[in-house]
């Protein structure tokens, strides 16, 4: 069965990439972008950024000898851009949330 929306692809529609929503999994493409919209610009960029080059990291491995031997290995690959990315003096710090905690 050919998806019909971009969260039906394995995964995509888990939850935001930025705060791990508690209203996910979203359940439409129209859910996910208006939720992804909450978010400042900057926080968007960098969460593509991040993703673009775990993609690319994945992708440089996998042609090497050996590849990608196992799901932990590529959990590794993801590990290691993370863990750049927390590092990154380009990181954006998100906007202090106004209201009571939980709102």
């Amino acid at each position: 069965m050919t998806p019909t929306q971009l969260t039906d692809y394995l995964g995509t529609g888990g939850g935001c990439l930025l705060c791990h929503a508690a209203d996910a999994p979203f359940l439409s493409d129209a859910a996910a972008v208006a939720h992804y919209a909450t978010h400042s610009p900057a926080e968007l960029a960098f969460a593509l950024l991040t993703q673009k080059a775990i993609v690319q990291h994945a992708l440089v491995v996998v042609d090497e000898p050996g590849g990608i031997r196992t799901e932990r290995h590529m959990d590794e690959i993801i590990g290691d851009v993370e863990d750049t990315a927390l590092r990154s003096p380009g990181r954006p710090r998100p906007a202090p949330r106004s209201g009571p905690v939980g709102d």
